[in-house]
């Protein structure tokens, strides 16, 4: 005969701890240290064990898998925090549903109300939109907790019920990326910078335009947002055409500056440039955001903003183990490289 599997109860005498302590690790419910959930983990692995996950859906009516929204699944910053969290999910005996919303705000509302139908035990989301369609959606699913990504904190500071005052997020820190962005502009001699942002309606992070137009003012910038969909196609053909108006058939050519929300989105100005005959740092200047591997690669590399983007996906599957709400913001630092040129400033300028 086959020998029995393992329970709950022989992982607990193995680890020396409760069956509750153990079903709470296990589970990814209640508070339990690192360090015993590890030893918990380990005996579990020693032994063989695997939870029924089926019959804890039967008696919660929740999984424990997380359902992830993201916007955009083709900007790579997604990979390190996404990798973090299937990772440590996997040894918590979770798997990591990933969706993409494309930011498509009814995309988003289908893909939220699936991943519910599949009874997933909590979300993760870049959201689009701000945070009144994700509110709505939780009042109406207040049994699964909710993680936002980018959804800054001046979004949830006073929710307008008790169903969003649940919501978590976990953001870098828009205000002083931005601040960082607008004053290594400003220090090089730009006097013009456009902000490439997305339309209104799909906006996430006002803050940082709130911060953009505060900041230029200071500095003595003219700054413009120009808003397009935030896809590779779409931001091609606005910087194509603003550079040809700009610089290719202007009667006196600009030196265009550009701020961007994502090294994925940044790097499509280096295409564009190199296709109409421009150099990056030298006729037009770029900074990014997310400081990717290949930023660093690029010619001339990237000027960006750093922070830890693993960390992302790693803090938001402990608030939703931990069942915590919590208002994260992640430092950034500025990587300076070489895609903002020198501007020489006469004295009477």
């Amino acid at each position: 005969m086959p020998a029995p599997r393992p329970s709950l109860r022989d992982v607990a005498a193995r680890a020396g701890v409760s069956v509750s302590l153990v079903s709470y690790a296990l589970n990814g419910n209640g508070r339990v240290s690192d360090e015993t959930r590890e030893r918990i983990l380990r005996a579990a692995d020693d032994l063989g064990y695997r939870g029924n996950r089926h019959a804890r859906m039967l008696r919660t009516g929740r999984g424990v898998d997380i359902g992830v929204v993201i916007r955009n699944l083709r900007n790579p910053f997604f990979l390190d925090g996404l990798t973090a969290m299937e990772e440590r999910a996997r040894e918590e005996g979770r798997a990591v549903l990933v969706t993409n919303s494309q930011y498509e705000l009814k995309e988003q509302q289908d893909l939220l109300a699936h991943l519910a139908e599949l009874g997933v035990g909590g979300i993760v989301i870049a959201p689009v939109g701000g945070s009144g369609p994700l509110r709505t959606w939780m009042t109406e699913h207040p049994g699964i907790g909710v993680v936002a990504l980018n959804l800054d904190m001046g979004e949830v500071e006073a929710p307008p019920d008790e169903a969003a005052g649940q919501l978590s997020t976990i953001n870098p820190d828009h205000r002083a990326a931005v601040k960082a962005a607008v004053s290594h502009f400003a220090g090089r001699g730009h006097r013009r910078l456009d902000f490439i942002a997305a339309p209104e309606e799909s906006v996430a992070d006002a803050v940082r335009e709130q911060v953009f137009v505060t900041e230029c003012r200071t500095a003595g910038i003219q700054g413009e947002i120009l808003r397009s969909r935030l896809r590779s196609d779409a931001v091609a053909g606005l910087i194509e055409e603003e550079l040809r108006r700009r610089v290719l058939d202007a009667a006196q050519p600009e030196h265009p500056c550009y701020l961007l929300n994502s090294d994925y989105l940044a790097a499509v100005v280096y295409g564009v440039a190199a296709r109409l005959g421009l150099r990056v740092g030298q006729d037009v200047s770029v900074i990014g955001h997310d400081d990717l591997p290949t930023s660093a690669l690029l010619d001339p590399g990237l000027t960006t903003i750093a922070f830890d983007r693993a960390r992302f996906g790693l803090e938001a599957l402990r608030l939703l183990r931990e069942d915590r709400v919590e208002h994260i913001v992640l430092p950034v630092a500025l990587r300076e490289r070489g895609s903002v040129a020198e501007l020489r400033i006469s004295p009477s300028a």
